[in-house]
């Protein structure tokens, strides 16, 4: 838990959905670059829409030629961190200027494939760094600027137009993605002691370098080129005017057109992450479907043959009910195979010895019965109820019941 997590949590709440992630990443961060500081500003979009974001503004140290410099950068992270990736910045201090290349616009605007392919499960905030260091490592996305410039000699020729450098930057407010007038928030960062000086850009072809003269030393006039004279004032040839005017035309259109082309590039990678998530989910709709349909086709089936049954079983209901006063006792008991009415049968018969039996003793102590009669009955009674129990027997192991009699 760092000291940000409380300002961050109270900013993020309500706004950033995947909120714990995004916290958690932005710990990460800091926890690995120390000069990162958390800030909470407006961000504006090319729309005009401005939302409040978190971001990371700081330096990150880069290594170049073997020497370390720290490079002035700002990540915001949008409302969707994780699954949407940061928008990244190079943020020059007054004494630099925004070398634009392959992977930064002319307003600082950073372009990665490490951004534009982003996936929450495997990417990070810390990757990105990683990955925009080993980026400027190969193309610094900064240089110095010249300090010491001579001034520009009057001359009484007319003035050469020559393409523009880009303009200075302003410290303005942080705006949204690149644009002709964007100018991102140029924050004033400490001296960094004995680090090596910013590297520095060649001099344009066609360009005449300025030299570094001593300070306090006089500087020579430095004629330039003698334009073709055309009566008594000097002009430059149209050709050279025209060439030059297109070459500007011409870069300049390069680099809207770079601009636009990484930008429908990121929206078109978005579009067909979302076209491949509607597609599955469409698939799944359609599967769930599937089932739904079998299932309900099984439940009218099982209903139209319970609806059967019952009609089978009122039929019954019905008859029994007709019958009722015409049946006899044994009608109740109906077995449904012939060994279960033997097994019946003989039951009822062995029962029925039983209660013989009680009821000779019954009449021998009311003395009705004498002895003999007594003895030879029930002997004869108990013969014939083996004779039932083992029929008994045999039935039940041949219907395969258990032999619990």
């Amino acid at each position: 838990m760092t000291s940000y997590d409380s300002f961050m949590r109270q900013h993020m709440h309500g706004k950033y959905p995947h909120m714990d992630s995004a916290i958690n990443d932005i710990n990460n961060t800091i926890y690995q670059y120390k000069d990162l500081k958390v800030k909470f500003d407006f961000f504006h979009y090319n729309d005009g829409t401005s939302k409040q974001l978190i971001n990371l503004t700081g330096t990150i140290p880069v290594t170049y030629k073997n020497n370390i410099y720290n490079i002035p950068v700002a990540l915001w992270i949008q409302e969707q961190h994780p699954v949407q990736a940061p928008i990244c910045y190079v943020v020059p201090t007054r004494t630099m200027q925004v070398r634009q290349g392959k992977h930064v616009d002319m307003n600082g605007r950073i372009y990665m494939s490490y951004l534009t392919e982003w996936k929450s499960q495997s990417h990070s905030i810390t990757g990105c760094i990683q990955m925009m260091r080993m980026i400027f490592g190969q193309e610094p996305p900064v240089f110095s600027k010249q300090s010491n410039q001579p001034q520009q000699q009057q001359q009484n020729f007319p003035q050469i137009q020559r393409m523009p450098y880009p303009p200075a930057f302003q410290s303005t407010a942080a705006q949204g993605p690149p644009t002709t007038s964007y100018q991102p928030t140029r924050p004033q960062y400490p001296p960094t002691g004995n680090m090596p000086p910013y590297p520095t850009v060649a001099q344009a072809p066609g360009y005449l370098p300025y030299p570094n003269y001593p300070a306090g030393q006089a500087r020579p006039n430095i004629p330039y080129p003698t334009p073709v004279p055309v009566g008594k004032k000097e002009q430059l040839d149209e050709t050279m005017v025209l060439a030059s005017l297109r070459t500007a035309v011409n870069d300049k259109l390069k680099r809207r057109l770079r601009d636009t082309y990484s930008q429908a590039t990121q929206e078109l990678t978005n579009f067909k992450r979302t076209e491949g998530e509607l597609k599955e989910g469409k698939t799944r709709v359609e599967h769930i479907e599937k089932i739904l349909k079998d299932e309900i086709t099984q439940a009218d089936t099982a209903i139209v043959i319970l609806q059967g049954k019952c009609d089978e079983l009122q039929a019954e209901i019905d008859a029994v009910e007709t019958k009722q006063d015409d049946l006899e006792a044994d009608d109740y008991v109906m077995p449904t195979t012939p060994v279960y009415k033997q097994v019946v049968t003989s039951y009822a018969q062995e029962q029925a010895l039983e209660d013989l039996i009680y009821h000779l003793s019954v009449a021998y102590h009311k003395e009705r019965v004498d002895l003999d009669t007594l003895l030879k009955q029930v002997r004869s009674s108990y013969r014939e109820q083996f004779k039932h129990r083992a029929v008994i027997e045999k039935a039940r192991k041949t219907a395969g019941l258990v032999n619990t009699y």
